[in-house]
């Protein structure tokens, strides 16, 4: 299967902050002093997700939302034991190893500000027990104390174990990886006892140790513009070259971060994102989702497509649009992820995966440098497929709001050059109220968590 989502050639390239370790004396050659560091496998997980990469350390001098200011994602990694005083515990003097005060004060605040500034964030083994403690919760200080404890490594051994997590269903964990439960890398004698405030449990081990947790906020319309704070308790990183669904972690953060970095900044004239304009209507368009549609459905395999659409601007006559047709792939199955990513990859296609909602995935094609299809692969019956259908059957049927929302394009294609995300920010009220009539009228379905990727259309 296709691993990593990435980001691709002409697109920004976001900027990943990583917090380093403490190195002693011993560690480095020739580095009387010490030093800070990052294992490499975390680093080249975000490379491969398309992100640049920053080590930063304990003692910046600067408040923890100026260190962020720099950077469009945070990484928190793995390390040593976080200080039980932070839990209110007493410490296990037999267990407890590579205590580090200042970095737990560091993260914590970094963490804090991430929230604040909506700096998408993933926390990684330590860094997942900093979060919890961050939000008020407690950990388990040594879990070969508890009988009921399968096998998670011992890190000071430098011993590895493999075991299964269970994403929780309609998770983070579950919309990024969207192939059920997870083999994991996992080397660690600590974990997450009481959860902390605000906080959701997205994964569990067969012992029922919590291994995946996340910021538990109220979705709206605009996801990418919410904070979004993810812990693991395994190490992602160590298989993520070879496993699609460990590398997602790290593609769903670099994909939230790029949205971050793209909008324009306060003050500047223009984002970052790819050029967009608005053109009047042309008459070939349907014409041309009947090719793409029959190409798509003829390299997918039998029995998987329930129906597929044309969705978007381009499919409602005289409606002027950006030049891209929207297709909308209604399946059976989201997972496993393979049966269509593969062959859409194979057709051409750029995935992008969809890091908050479990019914949807995102696909686009450029035909001679220019973004000519996108393809919005959804459940069967999901809120993303009627979603869809509710606001394009609308504007069919009411040319008064059809008139109006392409005026409205129009103008915020004007007022946000290269800022795609602002853009449809900017619009979604319009497109939220008109499914919202349409579903008093019609269906009175109410809305799930989560509306996923956007299309921006």
């Amino acid at each position: 299967m296709t691993v990593g989502s990435g980001v691709h050639a002409g697109e920004y390239r976001p900027l990943v902050a990583v917090v380093a370790y403490h190195l002693g004396n011993d560690r480095v050659s020739r580095w009387p002093d010490g030093g800070y560091g990052v294992p490499a496998p975390y680093i080249e997980a975000l490379r491969r997700a398309g992100a640049r990469t920053a080590i930063v350390s304990p003692g910046e001098p600067a408040t923890p939302e100026e260190t962020l200011d720099a950077y469009d994602g945070l990484l928190l990694v793995g390390g040593g034991d976080v200080d039980p005083a932070r839990y209110g515990a007493e410490a296990d003097v037999e267990h407890n190893y590579g205590v580090e005060s200042d970095r737990d004060e560091f993260e914590v605040a970094l963490l804090r500000a991430a929230e604040r500034s909506a700096v998408p964030t993933l926390c990684i083994c330590r860094g997942m027990q900093v979060m919890n403690v961050a939000y008020g919760g407690t950990l388990h200080q040594h879990l070969p104390d508890l009988p009921t404890m399968l096998e998670h490594g011992v890190p000071l051994d430098d011993t590895t174990t493999l075991h299964l997590v269970s994403p929780v269903p309609d998770s983070y964990l579950a919309a990024m990886t969207k192939s059920g439960d997870l083999e994991c890398s996992s080397h660690h004698h600590q974990g997450v006892d009481s959860i902390g405030e605000r906080l959701r449990v997205s994964g569990h081990s067969p012992d029922g140790l919590v291994e995946a947790i996340e910021l538990d906020i109220e979705m709206t319309a605009n996801p990418a513009l919410q904070p979004w704070i993810v812990g693991v308790q395994w190490h992602p990183e160590e298989t993520a070259e070879r496993d699609p669904a460990q590398q997602s972690l790290f593609d769903a953060l670099v994909l939230l971060a790029r949205l971050r970095g793209v909008r324009a900044k306060p003050g500047e004239p223009e984002g970052r994102s790819r050029d967009f304009r608005i053109v009047a209507p042309d008459p070939a368009w349907p014409e041309r989702f009947d090719e793409e549609a029959s190409r798509i459905v003829a390299s997918l395999p039998e029995g998987l497509v329930t129906r597929i659409d044309h969705v978007g601007s381009t499919s409602i006559t005289g409606l002027v649009a950006k030049p891209i047709v929207d297709i909308q792939l209604s399946l059976r199955a989201m997972s496993p992820r393979d049966r269509y990513v593969d062959p859409l990859v194979d057709l051409g296609y750029r995935w992008v995966l969809d890091p908050w909602d479990v019914e949807h995935e995102f696909f686009s094609r450029d035909i001679d440098g220019e973004r000519s299809f996108h393809v919005h692969v959804c459940a069967a019956g999901s809120h993303w497929e009627r979603r869809h259908l509710l606001f394009r059957d609308w504007l069919r049927s009411h040319p008064a709001d059809a008139a109006a929302y392409g005026e409205l394009k129009r103008e915020l294609a004007e007022a946000h050059p290269k800022d795609s995300l602002s853009y449809t920010e900017a619009k979604s009220v319009f497109i939220s109220g008109i499914v919202e009539r349409a579903q008093e009228k019609h269906f009175a379905t109410p809305a799930r968590r989560g509306q996923g990727t956007a299309s921006a259309d």
